[in-house]
């Protein structure tokens, strides 16, 4: 009893410690969002209000255990972004393909990810480790197949962070409000 009772006072320490800090500023390192193309992608009007988007990536991501929950959280993020600005969104499996209407495939290639979720960062705090995200978009023409463009996005978090350090679902709601930047553009 008294060695549960030691360790209880020592977890609630640790977590009253994470608990204690606060948010990152917005020019902390807490994620780091960096591109090798941020350049907005040009995308015609008529091929910005409808986009069919599809993940894929090298075997060990796609055979991860979290690669349905990692999906879904882009999924549900950008299908979020896209009701938001009053554009048709589709998310497909396997790769897209023109499909002879005007719209805009993204092609997102995962080269890499460690998912973080805000549930794991809130009970483990630093001992979580880091939330990544190596990924491409590669923007084509809906009805030509035609590349618009691509943006390479390289997110990290820092689990020093603690419980304010930026997990998957911040780092992907970032890397959609990104993403979206070039769809307002076209309006």
């Amino acid at each position: 009893m008294r060695y549960i009772t030691h360790t209880l006072i020592i977890a609630s320490a640790i977590l009253a410690g994470c608990a204690s800090k606060q948010p990152a500023s917005e020019t902390s390192p807490a994620v780091q969002v960096t591109a090798g193309s941020l350049a907005p992608v040009s995308i015609p009007t008529a091929s910005a209000q409808r986009i069919v988007m599809s993940m894929t990536g090298p075997k060990q991501v796609t055979e991860s255990k979290d690669w349905g929950e990692f999906k879904r959280e882009w999924k549900d993020t950008f299908s979020e972004y896209a009701k938001a600005a009053n554009i048709t969104f589709t998310f497909i499996e396997g790769d897209a393909q023109p499909a002879g209407q005007d719209g805009t495939i993204l092609a997102v290639n995962v080269a890499d990810y460690r998912m973080v979720g805000i549930g794991a960062r809130i009970m483990m705090g630093i001992m979580t480790g880091n939330a990544y995200i190596d990924a491409r978009v590669k923007y084509m023409n809906l009805k030509t197949g035609t590349s618009f463009g691509e943006q390479q996005f390289n997110t990290s978090s820092s689990a020093w962070g603690g419980i304010f350090s930026k997990v998957t679902p911040q780092q992907v709601d970032s890397i959609g409000s990104d993403v979206f930047k070039n769809f307002k553009a076209a309006e």
